[in-house]
Formats: structure tokens, C-alpha cells, sequence
């Protein structure tokens, strides 16, 4: 077992760290219980990987290939998915100060100002062609809250004032027109972002673009963007959480037009985006938000554990049902997450042993040593056949760089 028999040793340390798990305590509290040597060499397998595949001539980054690394034959480029690759060369840049790096997420963040951003109206196109002409010029919500994430992480790495104004602009552009009166967001919109009747709502856009504002104060300090990631961040926990009586907490993943849950098949909570939000959320109060916001993350970890976190063989479940049921499938990106939010509490004894377990379980049955890369689920998911596109590595050099960060 992967540094089954450490762990035991971490346990008096652990147990005697101080009760305040945020800043340093905790950054420490994660260096001694993350495996550094296993997170390093799984970020430059991915970031080495990437580099040599993701870019094109034109800036494009192109995120679509099978498990031997082949693109399809017509390359187009999706908004989220060219975002969260300027975001891994980023990432790519701070860790080993390789200069490719920077140059191919330079020319990224060039490439989406210059193709996917709409001239006309603002915001971001959802689909461009491999030139940059657009294909779809659907504004996506998530779609945006990626954009803003890579272009914020721009502005900060770099220091250049163009994607510090940039990533503010795209803000204001969101801000403006994609926000609800209530406080939420709209799912998408179309080009001129006219008003249309949203049928449904999603949490998830919400979660990606409180991490984007989240990414912006890094990059700006604004205070106004301090005060609308808060306002964004209450409205998810006054109005879409669920508080339970035991103290723990969910965000429910679907909702109807006045962002009421939905039931049925579509009702359910995904439980991999509970612990998100919790490390999410408990990464908020060094930005200026209330440290309320760290409360609320033990909420939502104390039902996450309770509901999604295999006790018997490690490893973070898929959904659960507004009846209760859990769908116990394991799929890659919901251990990444889940392992960052243990590690945001490492001082707990009993999160740092989920924490190894479920990288043990990721090293056993995930981790793609024959081609590369991370398989989509666990063994017994994958039973009876998986995706065979390889996953994007925005999930995975984030857990990577959140561990390898706190030694620097």
C-alpha cells in the first residue's frame, strides 16, 4: 500500500497541530502528509504530455484525444476545453520555470482573446474552428467561468497589465450579462446575450466561476471582485444548500427556473462537487471572505465523507439520489477533487488517511501507465467499458500543484 505504513507515523503530529486549519498551519499540515515524489512525477507526466500534443499552429490548444494520444481527424476548439489547457502550461510554467511553457500559454491566452472573444458583443464564443473562425457562437456560462480562470491565472503568472485588464473585462462582461437578478447565473445565452427562459439551472457553472473570481483577487487584489465572488458564493449557500440535522450539508446539482431542486433521475447531488466546494470554499477567507465560509466546508466535507467516500476500499462515489441511492461508480476527476479537500484539512488524522487511501486507490486502478494520462474511472467502473478519450488535465495538475506548491 502506498505509504501505508507512513501514515501511522503522521498521527501525534497530526493529532498535536493546532485547531486553526487555515493558512500556514494547514499548508504545513498538507506538506507532511501529501506524497510530494508521487504528485511530481504524475504533473510533469501530464504537463510534458500535453505540451507535445496540446498546441497548434494558430495558438489553439486542442484537448481531444483517445488513449494513445491520437486527435481526431477535424480539430475544433472548445471554449472550456482550450481554457483549462492555457490554465495546465500556466501551471506548467510556475512548476518547472520552463520557458516552453510560458510561450505556448501566452499564445493560448492570445488565441483566446483574439478567436474565441466576441468583438461584437462581448464574452466568449462556445466553439471556433482550428483558425479561429467560430462555429457555435453560443455564450456558455461554464464555458466563461473557464475562460476567466485561464485568463486571471494569465494576469497573475505573467504580470502583464493586457491580461490583468482582460480578465477584468471578461468579468464585467459575465457580470453584466449573465448574471440573474436573484444572484445566480444563467447557463448560456445566446450571442447577443438576449433575454431567454432558462428551463433549468445548474450549481456547477456557479462553483467554476466562484474559483475564477477567486483566481481574479490573486491576480488583482479588486475588491469589488472580492465583493461579487461573496455575493456569488452567498447565494449558493443561502439560497441552493441543504442543511441537514446531524450538521452536515449538500448543494443539490440541478434546479428548476426559480432555483428550486429538481426530483426524479434528475434531482441528484454530485457528490464529487461537495468536496470541491469544500475546498473551495475553504480557501475563500485568505481572499477577504468570511471566515463563516470555512464553517460551511466542514458541512459539506461531514456529508461528503458520510455519503460519498468508500470507507471499505477507498475512493470518492459518483451521485446520489434524491432518495438516498448512491451510485457508487469512481471516476478520475471526483478522486482529484476529493483528495485536495482532505489535504485542505490534513491536520485530521482521519482525512489525511482518506487522503492516501484514495491516492493508493488512483495508483492502482486509475493511473494509465501503459499510455499516459489517468483512465476515466476505477476498475469496477470501467468493468464494462469507459470513455476511451482521455480525460483533460485541469482536474489532475491542480491536485498536483496544490500539493507541490506548499513546498516552494
Amino acid at each position: 500500500m502506498l505509504r501505508r505504513a507512513a501514515v501511522a507515523s503522521f498521527l501525534v503530529l497530526l493529532a498535536a497541530c493546532d485547531s486553526n486549519e487555515a493558512g500556514h498551519g494547514s499548508r504545513a499540515a498538507m506538506a507532511e502528509v501529501a506524497n510530494a515524489e508521487w504528485h511530481r512525477k504524475d504533473l510533469n507526466a501530464h504537463l510534458s504530455r500535453w505540451l507535445a500534443v496540446a498546441p497548434t499552429p494558430s495558438g489553439l490548444l486542442q484537448g481531444q484525444f483517445d488513449r494513445n494520444w491520437q486527435a481526431p481527424a477535424k480539430i475544433s476548439g472548445d471554449l472550456t476545453l482550450h481554457s483549462r489547457l492555457v490554465y495546465t502550461m500556466l501551471v506548467g510554467y510556475e512548476s518547472t520555470g520552463d520557458a516552453r511553457y510560458l510561450e505556448v500559454a501566452r499564445r493560448g491566452t492570445d488565441f483566446l482573446l483574439s478567436s474565441f472573444h466576441d468583438p461584437l458583443h462581448g464574452g466568449f464564443f462556445q466553439v471556433v474552428d482550428a483558425g479561429g473562425k467560430p462555429v457555435s457562437t453560443t455564450k456558455n456560462t461554464y464555458g466563461h467561468a473557464f475562460a476567466l480562470l485561464a485568463l486571471a491565472h494569465a494576469a497573475r503568472v505573467t504580470g502583464e497589465p493586457k491580461y490583468k485588464a482582460a480578465a477584468l473585462a471578461a468579468w464585467q462582461d459575465i457580470r453584466r450579462n449573465l448574471r440573474e437578478p436573484g444572484g445566480g447565473l444563467r447557463g448560456s445565452a445566446p450571442r447577443d446575450f438576449a433575454p431567454k427562459l432558462e428551463g433549468r439551472h445548474s450549481q456547477n457553472p456557479l462553483m467554476h466561476m466562484f474559483e475564477a473570481l477567486l483566481a481574479l483577487v490573486d491576480a488583482t487584489g479588486d475588491q469589488q471582485v472580492v465583493a461579487d465572488a461573496r455575493e456569488l458564493g452567498d447565494f449558493v449557500l443561502n439560497q441552493l444548500m441543504v442543511g441537514l440535522p446531524d450538521g452536515g450539508a449538500y448543494i443539490p446539482e440541478w434546479y428548476d427556473e426559480q432555483w428550486k431542486p429538481l426530483t426524479g433521475d434528475d434531482g441528484f447531488t454530485d457528490l464529487g462537487h461537495q468536496f470541491e466546494w469544500s475546498h473551495l470554499l475553504r480557501s475563500a477567507e485568505a481572499r477577504g471572505l468570511p471566515p463563516i465560509y470555512s464553517g460551511v466546508a466542514d458541512r459539506l466535507l461531514k456529508f461528503a465523507v458520510a455519503k460519498g467516500y468508500d470507507e471499505q476500499d477507498g475512493g470518492i462515489f459518483n451521485r446520489m439520489s434524491p432518495s438516498g441511492q448512491v451510485d457508487r461508480s469512481k471516476y478520475w476527476w471526483q478522486q482529484a477533487e476529493g483528495m485536495k479537500a482532505f489535504l485542505a484539512v490534513a491536520q485530521r488524522p482521519d482525512m489525511a488517511r482518506r487522503y492516501h487511501e484514495t491516492l493508493e486507490l488512483v495508483d492502482k486502478e486509475i493511473l494509465d501507465r501503459e499510455n499516459g494520462g489517468w483512465r476515466f474511472g476505477a476498475k469496477e467502473t470501467c468493468g464494462g467499458g469507459c470513455n476511451k478519450m482521455q480525460p483533460d488535465p485541469y482536474h489532475l495538475v491542480g491536485l498536483d500543484w496544490t500539493v507541490l506548491s506548499t513546498k516552494q
